[in-house]
């Protein structure tokens, strides 16, 4: 009687072929699935006073926004919440309608804040919104 102990069972190797193919196959999905547009762009004005520039002819009237890390917001020294302001911008706005509104935020605000703050002041109507 005999045994073939050492005999052998050769398996297949696995192959990385179908799998690396359906790795591109999902990275182009999801190429062609998603957009890399940006849904909305906040444009800020980042330039500095140039040294040397004449002052503008005609001052521009400005309103000051500050805005600080305890979720608080004045203007004018006056604290305000946010539906307020828009009322006092819109009320200013028709007395004056070139007029700049400037924000003035602690360093511990959030961005959120800010931009949340800008978004308010332009629905309600402010032509020039500036950091300050």
């Amino acid at each position: 009687m005999r045994l073939d102990l050492a005999r052998r069972v050769r398996r297949n190797p696995i192959s990385l072929t179908p799998l690396i193919d359906v790795v591109f196959i999902l990275l182009l999905f999801f190429m062609l699935a998603s957009h890399f547009d940006q849904w909305r762009a906040l444009a800020l004005d980042a330039r500095g006073a140039k040294v040397g520039a004449a002052a503008p002819s005609a001052a521009r009237a400005a309103m000051l926004v500050r805005l600080h890390a305890d979720a608080r917001l004045d203007l004018g020294g006056e604290p305000l919440t946010p539906p307020q302001l828009e009322r006092r911008v819109v009320e200013a706005l028709e007395r004056d309608p070139e007029l700049i509104v400037v924000i003035q935020s602690d360093p511990e605000v959030e961005l959120q804040t800010i931009v949340s703050t800008i978004d308010r002041l332009v629905a309600a109507g402010a032509p020039e919104v500036r950091l300050q």
